[in-house]
């Protein structure tokens, strides 16, 4: 087995905060002397999974090199990481599909208490997600998950819907398996207690390399290119793809699989300082070699790797404007860009009148109708359709 990676991460973590119903907004004048803030707070995933060791790395870069004192508030749920954002709580979120779900007020963001948000990216590298079993489950594909005690994560849904794309491509459904309410960070204690038979993570990371030097696990393999078995996945999770891994929690040398790839980007709102953005993707790009390598998944943080492309929510003006100054923006990404937000503008318009106008049951039911009428064939649709990483 692989050997747990090692980390030095000494950062302050927020404790979770109650929320207000202050509006976010863009900030006041810059403070420190590279013009970004003496103390910026971004919401993460819990202590222990990758996504918070990546942030953590870079917030201790940021906190040696700049003098930018940056403190993780964390949380287990998409609606948690993103309300402390649109509340003003929290400057910048590394999100999982909630930014792309919260955009769009799809799902749990189609209630009266949220509807679209104006989110954008502002760095966004791409991970390794899939799903680990036991070498002793039995479970060799997905087809075999039928009859297990599978996951179904507590106000998750954007890894929920993964989880119903990976039962589809096994050609089952949620009815087909034996659904476990946890949540994400409880699913390596579930899966060691024999609660669940399988759990999603990132490949990499210090808690899922500390299960696999426990317990021999594995990571089921995408190995059938038959596009039938992929058809739920539009719809489901339009913004992955496969992609295979050979640095998987577990993997033996020569060892691989194929799983998903996609980016669970840093994202703040659409009206957060356009220089204050730029100088912070600036300064993540020129100290990078400060923290490459303190994690597996830091080296994605590069300027060569991260996602270029604007997929299905639009970068932020700030990152756009670095995008451009090292040359990897282009007429085509800028339009790309722009649909997107003009695409979100127009649902921020029209949502008031359809909440008010739609009872609590028929909301979301209702939001998806106007948008297939009133956005389907224009160019939102275009964008949508793109699937490359634009590197």
């Amino acid at each position: 087995m692989k050997k747990v990676h090692s980390m030095i991460l000494a950062l302050a973590v927020i404790p979770a905060m109650t929320l207000t119903g202050c509006t976010g907004a863009a900030p006041g004048p810059s403070s420190g002397p590279n013009g970004l803030p003496k103390q910026l707070v971004w919401s993460t995933y819990n202590v222990g999974t990758g996504t918070y060791n990546d942030l953590a790395a870079i917030a201790n870069t940021l906190t040696g090199e700049e003098s930018v004192q940056v403190r993780l508030m964390t949380a287990d749920t998409g609606i948690g990481r993103l309300a402390p954002l649109v509340n003003g709580t929290v400057d910048y979120a590394r999100t999982g599909d909630e930014y792309y779900y919260a955009f769009e007020g799809n799902f749990e963001y189609a209630s009266p208490e949220w509807g679209p948000q104006d989110l954008r990216m502002v760095w966004a590298p791409l991970g390794n997600y899939g799903l680990l079993v036991r070498e002793d489950s039995g479970i060799d594909s997905y087809e075999d998950l039928k009859g297990k005690r599978f996951p179904k994560l507590t106000a998750n849904t954007s890894i929920n819907n993964k989880m119903e794309g990976f039962l589809n491509y096994g050609g089952l459904t949620w009815k087909d398996v034996q659904q476990v309410p946890i949540s994400y960070g409880e699913q390596i204690a579930g899966l060691e207690a024999g609660k669940i038979d399988a759990l999603y993570q990132n490949v990499v990371g210090s808690n899922i390399e500390e299960l696999s030097s426990k317990t021999n696990v594995k990571w089921l393999s995408f190995d059938d290119p038959d596009p039938a078995r992929y058809e739920s996945w539009k719809e489901l999770a339009p913004m992955v793809r496969v992609a295979e891994v050979t640095d998987g929690a577990g993997m033996e040398q020569g060892e691989g699989a194929n799983v998903l790839e996609y980016t669970i980007p840093l994202t703040t709102l659409g009206s957060r300082d356009a220089d204050e953005v730029y100088r912070l993707v600036k300064a993540m790009v020129e100290h990078f070699e400060d923290y490459n390598g303190t994690t597996p998944d830091a080296t994605r943080f590069s300027f060569e790797k991260v996602l270029k492309e604007p997929l299905v929510v639009p970068f932020h003006e700030g990152t756009v404007r670095y995008f451009k100054e090292r040359g990897a923006w282009n007429e085509q990404l800028e339009r790309k860009n722009n649909e997107l937000i003009e695409r979100g503008e127009k649902m921020r318009e029209a949502w008031p009148e359809i909440a008010e106008s739609s009872s609590k049951r028929d909301l979301a039911e209702n939001w998806k109708n106007w948008k297939k009428t009133e956005l389907d064939g224009e160019s939102a649709t275009e964008t949508n359709k793109g699937t490359t990483n634009g590197n």
